[in-house]
């Protein structure tokens, strides 16, 4: 092959693979899982489970298959799907599902898809090198195939661990043995059908197809049920004691829509609203955490979501102050039933610095004037508070 097309198959051989990966990385909404330990991931399935699985298919299974005198087809439906699958996932197993950042299935998919991504991009290159003659077409038919079917049987993996983390230790024994067995069934049918003759060779390539862009496809929707339950959580875990308003709590439910939800604020405080959709997750990655250490046994995990917790709190506040009062409650009055709390908020230096508040009044004012006209003066809130502000300045 000519430099230009090593470069090419290369570039098609890591870059498809990683755009699937960034999509799925998106898809986790609230960002609890961390870069790092996506990186990590990612690292593991390239180094550690390409180069633990090579020396098993190596030094064991082509041995034994060998002696058995069995048909090599056994390493492509057996052998490789079982240790593959597994070695792919002991990082995953053995640390990231231990870490604070691992809260649900949304994370335990995204680090497996990670791990699985990883695997397939070293394996292309792998691939590559035996076959260079075939650099270009073999790359990006892999893309398509090889390294999807990888990516998901991981993360099947990832999503088992993640949704049963909260059961007792026999339960999540069981969930990570039907991760496992998923994903090997999964990698044991694609390789029958890219392997073996059991169907037509002109179905070989549409199916693998398929399969492959089938999983990403189911990763993609456990993640949303994932991120559907998560917004029922906010409900449960944010309120008062934890810093957060009703009205705030319904702000963080609505992150689905975020640009939808920050668009009229944008227009009134076009600079501040960065900072709002900042305090917007803050307030749902600090639900979610607050959830998973309810759920969770272990001592050392809860102690760790605690002191995170608490720098969020801290992160939060110090958000509210930057975006100023002005804001925070237009913020809370787009969301209807938080209307009392808004006034509980700030009625009080009102009423310190201006004599009684007329509440319903306010409550009007707040809910876009549902009163007669004739009855209330139709200011809107921000000039109410301007209005007070300035009673406070000293006269020129």
């Amino acid at each position: 092959m000519t430099p230009l097309q090593i470069g090419l198959s290369a570039l098609i051989a890591a870059g498809i693979p990683a755009i699937f990966l960034s999509i799925i990385y998106t898809l986790d909404l609230y960002a609890s899982r961390t870069f790092r330990l996506v990186l990590l991931a990612f690292g593991w399935g390239a180094i550690g489970g390409v180069g633990i699985s090579f020396l098993f298919n190596q030094y064991v299974a082509i041995p034994f298959i060998t002696a058995q005198r069995l048909g090599i087809i056994w390493l492509y439906v057996a052998f490789a799907p079982l240790a593959e699958e597994i070695i792919k996932s002991l990082a995953l197993v053995g640390y990231i599902s231990r870490r604070a950042e691992f809260t649900y299935f949304v994370d335990g998919a995204i680090y497996g898809f990670a791990t699985g991504i990883g695997f397939s991009i070293a394996e292309n290159f792998l691939y590559m090198a035996l076959f260079p003659n075939q650099g270009v077409g073999l790359s990006l038919v892999r893309s398509f195939t090889t390294c999807l079917m990888h990516g998901t049987a991981s993360a099947l993996v990832g999503a088992a661990i993640g949704r049963f983390r909260f059961q007792k230790r026999s339960g999540r024994w069981l969930a990570m043995f039907g991760g496992w067995g998923a994903a090997i069934l999964l990698h044991a049918t694609f390789n029958s059908v890219s392997k073996t003759a059991l169907v037509p060779d002109t179905l070989v390539l549409p199916l693998s197809v398929a399969i492959g862009l089938g999983g990403v496809g189911l990763i993609a929707f456990f993640i949303s049920l994932g991120l559907k339950e998560q917004r029922e959580w906010l409900a449960e875990t944010l309120d008062r004691q934890m810093g957060v308003t009703g009205a705030e709590m319904r702000a963080a439910q609505s992150y689905a829509t975020i640009d939808e939800v920050l668009e009229p604020i944008a227009k009134q405080f076009p600079l501040q609203v960065e900072q709002i959709e900042q305090l917007l997750l803050y307030q749902a990655q600090m639900g979610i955490k607050k959830k998973v250490q309810q759920e969770i046994d272990d001592p050392k995990t809860k102690e760790q979501l605690g002191a995170e917790i608490a720098v969020i709190q801290e992160e939060m506040e110090q958000l509210r102050k930057e975006i100023g009062p002005y804001v925070m409650v237009y913020v809370r009055a787009i969301f209807p039933e938080g209307i009392q709390d808004i006034f509980d908020r700030l009625v009080e230096r009102m009423t310190e610095q201006d004599g009684p508040v007329d509440k319903q009044r306010w409550i009007a004012s707040l809910s876009a004037g549902k009163g007669k006209a004739e009855e209330q003066p139709r200011l809107d809130m921000f000039a109410r508070i301007r209005e007070a502000e300035d009673k406070e300045k000293p006269e020129a």
